[in-house]
């Protein structure tokens, strides 16, 4: 009974500090769809665009009498200048944002100018955004510019409605077969690189990240905590005599037990939390937003399930637990050393049980 009101009341007063981190990691995932290849698109697009819309765009049209296409072309080089300048500050979601507006503003000034010959640059919209954002995003846009173009078609333009239609109908095709080519290709693109992903940072058997996944967004993570001073703690855990598990039962019943107890820490952690595997049997809980106190609660839980569990062929299996939590002149390896010395409290001291350092 004091353990259950013990956990209740932790859940309680950590609620709000849960609320604040969540704010703060979304905050700090801005961008985080940008591969190292979309940022260099997104570079590389600027500049030509910086340089070459004054001549090709400005310049020419304006010697061809074109001036609708020359005046948004010219608002479009302005906004490519911002775009350029958010990138050098690398906000790269506003540097993305206002070059795919700049690129718009010019295919919206071709469409008012009325010069059928040039809407083949319409093409340029699902071409440059199916590689500068996600596909689902581009899509709905896609959508939105095609009925777009339908409109200043048929309502601005004077010439006969058939005419109209006629144009409507040949842009509207053509450029519906460029979006339907982008999405599928952005997809398919999208699904390699999940894999991809996948097999870099999770381990396959028991669905946990790895150690390097681990170590690359502890380091963030750390930092994130020392500047809005809000509490982090470790669980370190291993499993009890897990080499005579193998040996006596086979590696396919240990690898049944590790993916049983993988499975039991999943599903009692928080989506904030990570569950890592260290290596072998050992394992990492990260707790953002947890203080020692909260993150031997959750050990004392997931060490009881483990306990209370029985496990195929093999029968009952325990685990030993470790927590620490970063102190104020901790570095990473200051705390990796002190969870891993309460596993190794928890291991003399008799197993299956959980040890604070």
């Amino acid at each position: 009974m004091t353990y259950f009101v013990q956990e209740v009341l932790i859940g309680m007063k950590s609620n709000f500090r849960d609320f604040q981190y969540s704010v703060l990691v979304n905050a700090s995932k801005e961008g985080d769809d940008f591969t190292p290849f979309r940022l260099t698109v997104l570079k590389y697009t600027i500049l030509v665009a910086l340089f070459s819309i004054p001549f090709v765009a400005v310049l020419r049209n304006l010697f061809l009498g074109q001036v609708e296409i020359a005046v948004f072309s010219a608002v479009a080089e302005l906004l490519i200048f911002v775009a350029y300048i958010f990138f050098k500050l690398r906000n790269y979601a506003f540097a993305r944002a206002f070059a795919i507006t700049g690129v718009f503003t010019i295919l919206v000034g071709i469409l008012v100018q009325d010069v059928h010959y040039n809407y083949m640059w319409f093409a340029l919209f699902p071409a440059v955004s199916f590689i500068l954002f996600p596909s689902y995003v581009v899509l709905r846009a896609s959508i939105i510019f095609g009925i777009l173009i339908a409109f200043i078609e048929l309502a601005l333009h004077s010439y006969p409605f058939w005419l109209k239609f006629y144009y409507v109908q040949e842009v509207l095709i053509f450029y519906c077969f460029m979006v339907l080519g982008g999405y599928l290709y952005s997809k398919i693109l999208e699904e390699h690189e999940l894999v991809l992903q996948k097999l870099a940072t999770k381990d396959m058997l028991t669905g946990a990240y790895n150690r390097w996944k681990f170590l690359e967004d502890f380091e963030r993570e750390f930092e994130r905590a020392r500047r809005y001073n809000y509490p982090v703690s470790l669980i370190m855990f291993d499993i009890d005599h897990f080499k005579k598990v193998n040996d006596t039962y086979g590696h396919d019943a240990g690898d049944r037990v590790l993916k049983k107890i993988a499975k039991i820490v999943k599903d009692n952690i928080r989506k904030v939390d990570m569950f890592v595997r260290w290596g072998g049997e050992e394992f990492i809980i990260f707790l953002p937003n947890t203080d020692k106190k909260g993150a031997k609660v959750l050990a004392e839980k997931i060490r009881k399930k483990i306990e209370d569990t029985v496990f195929d062929e093999v029968g009952k299996v325990t685990v030993s637990f470790g927590v620490a939590e970063l102190e104020k002149n901790d570095t990473i390896d200051d705390l990796l050393k002190r969870v891993d010395e309460g596993l190794y409290r928890a291991k003399r001291s008799g197993r299956n049980r959980v040890e604070v350092v």
